[in-house]
């Protein structure tokens, strides 16, 4: 400890303290972590976990005011000790709530010999548990974010509905792939809407009964384009992939971006390989199902000049699905290996 540390703080606690001053702010400390989240501490990584109750910056208010609302004044000792942010933040009605940096404080000190008339805590020490702090507030603060990538990407921790991939594939067999043909999101309410939406979710259901026999079924009501839930699950993982066109005053218009079609079929390829039961067979008949129901439905909107099919373009579309589904799913076996 060189002489140009006196003076500095962690979280407001100086680098030097007596055997008494470093006693006290462990016992102030872990009265008040139990007083905020109802148990003793414990395991390090799971505490600094659990403070995410309080301190996750994507928490609702009402949320939070509710889980404040739950905790009880601390002792007057406690307070008028006089502790400050970012160690304890006084909240109000005498209450001070306690997270990431009194939970690695309570730590640094647990790894210290108190028999010792001083505790000297480092700058090495204190750099660690500040990169600690900052690293836990980052991962919660960019949680959403990370989210949105993983969805994105293929990655998301759930698979993507297999009705929605449905859907993209009825998209990519009509050669909705550029504005001129794009689907129009028409509403159910008018016979030419009932005919769009049916078109299109026709072959998406059977798809998804060959791949997921056993799924729950949704209301009838639900398989729409505007506003439907399939639709707005491809929105999210397909993200800037599928392309929405505004029409004011008019029904909005999606379709695949052209540029991103190759990119389309690696992703549907990378999602349906992570089923664990589906196989190169089991897909050829979801699609070869998805192509005789979206062709039975399609001559309902063949004189709207809303069917782009070409059998040959159909044949292609399911020989690169296909060859996307087995390179991914040799990737995925590969790395499980």
């Amino acid at each position: 400890m060189t002489s140009s540390d006196i003076g500095r703080a962690i979280f407001g606690v100086p680098l030097i303290l007596t055997k008494g001053e470093a006693t006290a702010i462990r016992r102030d400390l872990n009265c008040l972590w139990t007083q905020c989240y109802s148990e003793p501490s414990g395991d390090l990584e799971a505490d600094l976990d659990l403070c995410r109750r309080f301190f996750d910056p994507l928490a609702r208010g009402g949320t939070l005011r509710d889980r404040l609302a739950g905790l009880s004044a601390a002792p007057r000792e406690v307070i008028q000790a006089g502790y400050v942010e970012p160690l304890v933040t006084d909240v109000g009605g005498g209450v001070l709530l306690v997270g990431v940096e009194a939970r690695l404080l309570l730590w640094l000190l647990d790894t210290k010999d108190l028999d010792d008339g001083h505790i000297f805590l480092s700058p090495a020490e204190v750099a660690a548990m500040e990169r600690t702090a900052l690293g836990k507030y980052r991962a919660w603060s960019t949680a959403r974010l990370n989210q949105v990538v993983a969805l994105r990407s293929g990655k998301a921790a759930e698979v993507m509905q297999a009705v929605s991939v449905g859907l993209v594939i009825a998209l990519l067999v009509n050669r909705s792939d550029a504005p001129e043909r794009a689907i129009p999101k028409m509403s159910k309410e008018t016979a030419a809407g009932k005919q769009v939406n049916e078109a299109i979710y026709a072959g998406a259901e059977r798809f998804a009964a060959v791949v997921v026999p056993k799924r729950s079924e949704r209301s009838v009501e639900e398989r729409r384009l505007k506003g439907g839930y399939g639709l707005s699950e491809a929105s999210r993982r397909l993200a800037h992939r599928l392309v929405t066109i505004k029409r004011p005053g008019r029904e909005d218009l999606i379709h695949i971006a052209q540029i991103s079609r190759p990119e389309v079929v690696r992703f549907l390829g990378l999602d349906l390989a992570r089923r664990t039961g589906l196989t190169s067979n089991v897909l050829e008949t979801a699609f070869d199902e998805l192509i005789r129901a979206f062709r039975s439905e399609a001559g309902e909107l063949a004189h709207r000049s809303m069917i782009f099919e070409r059998a040959a373009d159909t044949r292609r579309l399911k020989s690169d699905l296909v060859a996307a589904f087995d390179e991914a799913r040799a990737g995925t076996l590969t790395s499980q290996t």
